[in-house]
């Protein structure tokens, strides 16, 4: 058990928030184990990994060397952009990339591992078809 939550906790952890302004707002606060995420796509059928895989083929190259690069980036603000009615940002802390967007309708978190995002572009990649 201390072995998997040391592995765990070394994976890091996929956070998803979004949070709709208003009394009628939607509120989802998901936080998912990135180490569950690989074991996840083994039971995903082939026949839908390979429908993902053929939507993503075009950028799953460019996807993997991002995340590798990135990962030996120091931390640092990558993105930010600012208007009257929205707020972006794309972060690169402690390896994991978190991306928020704040405006007067919602706000929305989403950080993960690099090293997962070259993890499933590698898994899908072989089930791309060849263009």
């Amino acid at each position: 058990a201390v072995l998997a939550g040391a592995y765990v906790a070394h994976e890091g952890m996929v956070r998803v928030s979004v949070d709709e302004q208003g009394d009628q707002g939607t509120h989802l606060h998901l936080i998912v184990p990135a180490a569950l995420v690989p074991v996840g796509m083994w039971l995903v059928p082939d026949e839908k990994l390979r429908e993902v895989a053929a939507q993503a083929r075009p950028w799953l190259t460019a996807a993997r060397e991002a995340s590798r690069e990135l990962a030996r980036l120091p931390d640092s603000d990558l993105l930010e952009v600012r208007n009257v009615k929205e707020h972006v940002r794309i972060v690169k802390r402690s390896g994991s990339l978190l991306l928020v967007v704040e405006s007067p309708h919602q706000s929305v978190h989403i950080s993960f591992p690099l090293r997962l995002a070259d993890h499933v572009a590698g898994r899908l990649a072989p089930l791309a078809p060849a263009s």
